[in-house]
Order: structure tokens, then sequence, then C-alpha cells
């Protein structure tokens, strides 16, 4: 009796213990998915009012980068920028324009010069939001926006994003002033 009852208690403990573990993986997964699907829709900043609180901060530099992402303060712009002697990192709270952290290194010997601050440099001009970049993204790639950074390459400022769909995941590249898609690839 002892025997039978101490199996049907290790029966039902094992079974919970399983019903639960499964039901916290579903869970955890599906938030993840919605959070990341809604990145997009929780920021409250444009890039453009990223890109002034940076250079209101740091007024003498280029910008070399900008990174939209998840972070666990909520989403937050990363911007990135160079002088002839420095590299300055500002993290922004995407939700209220608050500067979380900033930081400065000094460059590399090689990297101090004046041709390196305009080949790295990023074009601003007539920039297309994230909003927008997201939308032409997600209608190239068939999926929901997960990450997006500006990066120049080539001469071409452009944004790269990444769109989900299911366990597939792609990188879109757009030039960022046309809109234009430059490329999809599988990530």
């Amino acid at each position: 009796m002892k025997k039978r009852f101490l199996t049907i208690t290790v029966a039902i403990f094992m079974f919970v213990l399983l019903v639960g573990c499964s039901t916290n993986d579903t869970s955890s997964a599906s938030n993840k998915t919605k959070s990341e699907k809604v990145l997009k829709n929780t920021i409250k900043v444009s890039a453009n009012d990223a890109i002034k609180v940076y250079q209101k901060k740091y007024p003498k530099t280029d910008i070399t980068s900008l990174e939209l992402e998840k972070s666990f303060r909520g989403p937050v712009y990363k911007v990135e920028g160079i002088d002839e002697l420095r590299e300055y990192q500002v993290t922004i709270n995407a939700k209220n324009k608050k500067i979380i952290q900033n930081s400065e290194e000094e460059l590399d010997e090689e990297d101090q010069n004046e041709t390196t601050r305009k080949n790295e440099s990023l074009d601003l001009n007539k920039l297309i939001s994230v909003k927008r970049a997201a939308s032409i993204a997600e209608n190239a790639a068939k999926g929901d926006s997960t990450e997006f950074n500006l990066e120049k390459d080539l001469g071409t400022t452009y944004w790269e994003v990444k769109v989900k769909n299911g366990s597939q995941e792609k990188e879109v590249k757009i030039n960022a002033q046309s809109g234009k898609v430059l490329k999809v690839e599988n990530d």
C-alpha cells in the first residue's frame, strides 16, 4: 500500500513538474516574441531625436552608427561617433530621451585622422524613420522586425533590420534616405 501510494505521489509530482516547465517555456517564448514584435511600437523617441541628444552631448563629432535594441531597461538607442582623436558612445532611453550611459575612448593611432572620420560618418540627411524602415523590411522579408542598426558601407548609409518569422530570421538592408531595399539575406 505504501509502495503504491509513493508511486502515485511521484507520478503526480513528475506530471505537475513537466506541465509547469512546459507552460513556463511556452509563455516565456510567447512573451519574448511579443516583446520583439512591439519594439518599434514601444519607442516614443525617433532616431532623429536620439541623434539630436547625442549631438547636444558631443557637438563636434560625427555619428558612425546608431542601434535600436531592447534592453532590460526597455528600448534604447546606442549612438556611436568619432572625432579625430576619440570615439564616443551614448545610450539613450527610447521612451523619454534620457541619457542612460555615455563613454569616451581614445582612438587607435592609425584611426586618428580626418579620412577615417569622413569614411565612417553616416549621412543623416533625409533619414527615413524606424517605423518606415520596419514597414519596408517586414514587407520584404514577411515577418516582424526585431532590431534596427543604422550603418554605412561603400559610401551608402543604410538601415539593417532583423526580421523574424517563426524560427526564421532575415536581415534586410534598406537605403536610409530612399527606402529602397538593397539586400535581403537569411541570418
